[in-house]
């Protein structure tokens, strides 16, 4: 016990005095900590009832895991967004859909930029207590022709798309709602889930149905994972921006000096975007993904490049955005003369970063006192992964964004999670909401 205050008290201090963020730290208001008392009978059931439910968790996530949802596969997402729909009804929530969006981008001819988004799922349960609010997305980075397909279980270890990130966290999620059914107390508090499908794209048509909800809750808790048993306390911003450079095209041996390369031009704001990281202040700029040109042997007229922001503070992310643009809009490469090399930009500050509050330290606080008493060691920490979390919390809504499985190797063929981690957090899901039931 004392071995884990002292992780959860250095941890956040840590955090506190290096990021300056609003709200004490948890290291300097420990006598302040909510203390939680033991696990009543109703709450032991539940614990009891899901620790029986393991095999059958580990069954209902194969299944899921096996129908491919990477973020642009509509049938796989619709074919996932049932089998979690239909769930949620059999415990007596109302379901509706939200429609999902078309997000067009500049690209360069031939490489269409269009993001067809696909809808998502809400659903409610009427309660006598607190509102709280549940979240997690259904869509995985693996696409239809991905060769990481397939759920495969090696003793306490699950493998397969989406058993971290984040399928294995709405299992647990799910779990914890029957668990408090069983019990005759999901009643207690007033429940809304939304699950949507588009959060690996950057939540970019339903970030709009997210903060409207927060608005409208007292509690959020997201199904993100937990690392190793680790909640995390702050997160980064993330921002985004694709941007096209036009050129002019030319061949290359016999009329090479009437070209202008929008490749050579790309290059060159390329350089000056990476500079910008500053890992003092925690800032980085990642550009991932660059294309152009037609042939070897044609000056390029087109070439274009995705780019990726992170940024501890709001006013680091609004003066990346400006120099942005001040790269985007300078021409680096050729004089005035030899003719226009314009560009066209996507920018979008996509998620706010995660700043504790009073409130998110007192839901974070809770969750690991709780843990205490299921004999969870949660640690603490911050992290640059961005979730929907800092959405519902920048609109003032307290959110705890990872309470889904444990495990590793996200977002790669390595994927994989903690198999008993569907049943620690299943009931330290359910224990927890019923206690903010009654906040």
């Amino acid at each position: 016990m004392n071995h884990l205050r002292w992780i959860l008290g250095a941890g956040c201090l840590h955090l506190f005095l290096s990021i300056s963020t609003p709200g004490p730290a948890l290291a300097q208001d420990q006598d302040k900590e909510p203390v939680e008392p033991a696990l009543s009978a109703e709450e032991q059931a539940m614990v009891d009832w899901i620790g029986g439910r393991e095999g059958e968790m580990v069954d209902f996530l194969e299944r899921v895991v096996n129908i491919n949802s990477g973020s642009l596969n509509r049938a796989g997402l619709d074919a996932v967004k049932a089998i979690f729909a239909e769930e949620l009804r059999g415990l007596g929530f109302s379901t509706s859909i939200l429609p999902g969006e078309l997000v067009e981008m500049p690209s360069c001819p031939g490489s269409d930029y269009t993001i067809d988004l696909a809808d998502h799922l809400l659903a409610r349960r009427p309660g006598s207590g607190a509102r709280v609010l549940l979240v997690g997305h259904m869509d995985t980075v693996f696409p239809p022709d991905s060769p990481f397909q397939t759920f495969r279980r090696d003793g306490d270890t699950l493998y397969g798309p989406g058993v971290l990130d984040m399928k294995g966290g709405i299992v647990v999620m799910l779990y914890a709602l029957k668990a408090l059914e069983a019990a005759g107390e999901l009643d207690a508090a007033a429940v809304t889930v939304l699950l949507n499908s588009d959060e690996e794209m950057g939540s970019l048509s339903s970030r709009k149905y997210l903060e409207e909800e927060a608005r409208n809750h007292d509690w959020g808790l997201v199904y993100e994972y937990s690392g190793l048993d680790t909640m995390i306390r702050q997160r980064k911003g993330l921002g985004q921006a694709r941007v096209v450079v036009s050129g002019r095209a030319a061949h290359a041996g016999g009329d090479h000096e009437q070209g202008l390369s929008a490749i050579k031009e790309l290059a060159h704001k390329i350089v000056e975007i990476e500079n910008m990281t500053d890992y003092e202040t925690g800032l980085t700029v990642n550009v991932g993904v660059v294309s152009g040109g037609e042939a070897r042997n044609t000056v390029a007229p087109c070439a274009e490049a995705l780019i990726d922001l992170r940024y501890p503070r709001p006013e680091q992310g609004e003066a990346a955005v400006a120099q942005w643009r001040e790269i985007f809009e300078r021409v680096h490469s050729y004089p005035a003369d030899r003719g226009e090399i314009p560009s066209e930009s996507y920018i979008n500050l996509h998620r706010p970063p995660k700043i504790p509050t009073p409130e998110s330290d007192y839901l974070l606080n809770k969750t690991i006192a709780i843990g205490d008493l299921l004999g969870l060691g949660l640690a603490v920490d911050d992290s640059g992964v961005g979730t929907d979390g800092s959405l519902t919390q920048a609109v003032g809504l307290p959110t705890l964004d990872t309470l889904g499985t444990v495990g590793s190797g996200a977002h790669s063929n390595r994927e994989q999670a903690r198999l008993s981690s569907l049943v620690e957090h299943a009931a330290l899901s359910a224990v927890l909401i019923r206690r903010l039931a009654e906040q």
